[in-house]
């Protein structure tokens, strides 16, 4: 298990194709533990423990390779290697068992020069603000911290989580003139990220299912995940 204070990130790399990891995301990854979960595909037809037999040993390889490209003295990587037929079970089972603060969905950036953070209130608040945080020590990115409001609802409210959230960045080291924010007054918080998310390279999200199952990627998220390419990281709720 990770030893250090850090956060820790899981990440999911399908070891059925041999792919090196995104160099993009390996420097964002840098300032926090790691559980690599080399997940290999079992289509529905067919036993698990079969295949498994035929291709255990190269998929321990390539997961070997990968978890070596993520190493470093300062920080712990840990690897689990699954046959599965249910990667979203793997990926909830995985992250309960190594108390992972966060999962990593890949998509497409050349470079993260501006992260999205949307907030839905005080929920999962403290998380999200630490893991962004931890980031934001391996670059220099601006963030943009989000809030959406129901409509005819009172801004202040919102303005207040805002900047709240700003100021606890800044105490976890993120510069305060790299943070900014927006509120978004009755218009739809999923429709709002979806397209806020074509300006920005990276989006941290917190997990808006409160059962096991579903739990990462439930019925909130996957709608916008659905739709968006860039990469995403989602905190998890352990509370």
């Amino acid at each position: 298990m990770p030893l250090t204070d850090d956060s820790t990130i899981l990440v999911p790399i399908d070891v059925s194709v041999a792919e090196p990891p995104d160099q993009v995301i390996l420097k964002l990854l840098r300032p926090v533990n790691i559980v690599v979960l080399g997940y290999y595909p079992v289509p529905k037809q067919t036993a698990p423990a079969h295949l498994k037999e035929d291709h255990e040993a190269e998929a321990t390889e390539r997961l070997a390779n990968i978890v070596s490209t993520y190493a470093r003295a300062d920080h712990d990587v840990e690897d689990v290697l699954v046959f599965t037929k249910d990667r979203r079970d793997s990926l909830d089972r995985i992250a309960e068992q190594y108390d992972c603060d966060a999962v990593f969905v890949p998509g497409e950036a050349e470079a993260i020069g501006q992260i999205l953070v949307p907030l839905r209130g005080d929920v999962n608040l403290e998380r999200i603000i630490s893991l962004v945080g931890d980031l934001g020590q391996a670059s220099s990115a601006a963030v943009t911290l989000f809030h959406s409001v129901a409509e005819g609802t009172d801004p202040s409210q919102g303005e207040f989580i805002l900047r709240g959230a700003a100021d606890r960045l800044s105490e976890e080291g993120v510069d305060r003139d790299r943070v900014d924010w927006k509120l978004s007054e009755g218009g739809s918080p999923k429709r709002d990220i979806i397209d806020l998310v074509a300006d920005y390279d990276l989006v941290v999200l917190g997990e808006t299912e409160p059962s096991l199952r579903d739990r990462i990627l439930g019925a909130v998220l996957t709608p916008i995940l659905d739709e968006i390419e860039k990469p995403a990281i989602i905190v998890r709720d352990t509370a």
